[in-house]
């Protein structure tokens, strides 16, 4: 709880050395045992009783900042403000002064900064001695937020960066064709000899040129594979694959043969 809340029994005890009524009753005396005990539950039923029961206009007024600090700690923080504001007319500066003081704290934590500096320094004008030091020290702090805000809504929007140099693209790679298309790789020069007998007839019918055997160096080592056809771009030679059934192919440039 903040230093207003925390400082409650003392500030309800100054009541009785500068108000002109007797002191608190016991009703306002049990609801103040009960938030000092935690019962913050039991302290909101009873002080709201006595505000809704009590002639004295003083004593009401201490029972809502009773209520008011015990909404604050249940996280009712609309009955809270609502009680403080009543507390906050009380004609008792020390009751006054510090519902302000409450009211100012719920206002900072709700970044309302102009708010809590006004509640803050309306406290400090009620309050006394170091009590209304802390609320002038708070009604600095806010000011200053308060400002800093303001400052920060009208900073204009920090401008784009220029713009660059338009990226250059990047050239297409080179074609390296003429391209051919290779089918199979074979051990022994007579099983390639053999596969180009079995794929000419279909080689022939897309109008490509008869395949040929020829000896190459692969990752498998020196074999003897079979090749069909020059082209002079890649693309070219797919488009002949689509028409043949010719499986286990390769499009390969001529001169990486």
């Amino acid at each position: 709880m903040m230093a207003g809340a925390a400082r409650l029994s003392a500030a309800l005890l100054a009541l009785g050395a500068v108000a002109c009524e007797p002191q608190r009753t016991a009703t306002l005396d049990d609801a103040l045992r009960a938030y000092e005990g935690g019962r913050y539950q039991d302290a909101l039923r009873m002080s709201r009783d006595l505000q809704a029961k009590s002639t004295d206009a003083a004593e009401r007024q201490q029972a809502a900042y009773v209520a008011g600090c015990s909404a604050q700690e249940l996280g009712r923080d609309d009955d809270a403000r609502a009680s403080f504001a009543v507390a906050a007319r009380s004609g008792d500066p020390v009751v006054a002064g510090r519902a302000l003081v409450m009211q100012g704290n719920m206002a900072a934590e709700a970044k309302r900064w102009s708010d809590a500096e006004a509640l803050y320094s309306q406290a400090a004008s009620k309050l006394r001695g170091r009590d209304a030091e802390l609320a002038r020290e708070q009604a600095r702090d806010a000011a200053a937020q308060a400002t800093a805000a303001r400052k920060a809504a009208q900073a204009p929007p920090p401008s784009p960066p220029p713009p660059g140099p338009a990226p250059t693209p990047a050239p297409a790679p080179a074609d390296p064709g003429p391209f051919t298309i290779r089918s199979g790789a074979f051990s022994s020069e007579t099983g390639a000899q053999q596969h180009a007998r079995n794929i000419a007839k279909a080689v022939k019918a897309a109008g490509i040129k008869a395949p040929k055997v020829r000896q190459a160096s692969t990752a498998a080592g020196r074999l003897w594979v079979v090749e069909f056809g020059e082209f002079a771009t890649k693309a070219e030679a797919e488009q002949k694959l689509k028409r043949l059934g010719v499986g286990s192919t390769q499009i390969l440039p001529i001169k990486g043969s």
